[in-house]
């Protein structure tokens, strides 16, 4: 099966080659290309693609492609490429590509090399420092992503 999907109940562990789509279950932890969560609260989240989290949420995550939070949240998260939170929020963000914060959105630490903070959104702490440290963690991430999918080969 290549997209698990859950609509109710709560799963120990969830793996797949392709997309993991959580409705209405909690999972402890969720390892896919592409994940969605919707009403929905995942564990330790790690993915080769991007996750969508949607009135729902995630603990740490390891994101390869983008993160989308609308109306949700997620523990300490490291992104390889742009994140974007309206009505939500992480504590912490890492990200290679660009970071927005929308509307209702709330960040604890965001670093990336290009911050949008939008009216009505917080963040805690913001600088050029965290801003160096998302660029370096990004790299970081990237080099061990490409790593992992060569030993899988």
């Amino acid at each position: 099966m290549d997209q698990p999907h859950a609509q109710q109940g709560m799963l120990k562990t969830v793996e797949a080659a392709g997309d993991v789509s959580l409705e209405r279950a909690l999972a402890g932890v969720v390892n896919a290309r592409d994940v969605s969560i919707r009403q929905a609260v995942a564990g330790a989240v790690a993915t080769q693609g991007n996750v969508s989290v949607t009135q729902g949420g995630c603990g740490p995550s390891l994101v390869g492609g983008d993160l989308t939070i609308h109306q949700g949240g997620c523990g300490p998260t490291i992104v390889r490429g742009n994140v974007s939170i309206e009505q939500g929020g992480t504590q912490s963000v890492l990200a290679a590509g660009g970071a927005t914060i929308g509307r209702g959105g709330f960040v604890g630490l965001v670093a990336s090399p290009k911050v949008t903070i939008d009216e009505g959104a917080r963040v805690l702490m913001a600088s050029p420092v965290a801003f160096a440290a998302g660029a370096a963690v990004g790299a970081v991430v990237a080099l061990a992503s490409s790593r992992r999918r060569g030993r899988r080969s």
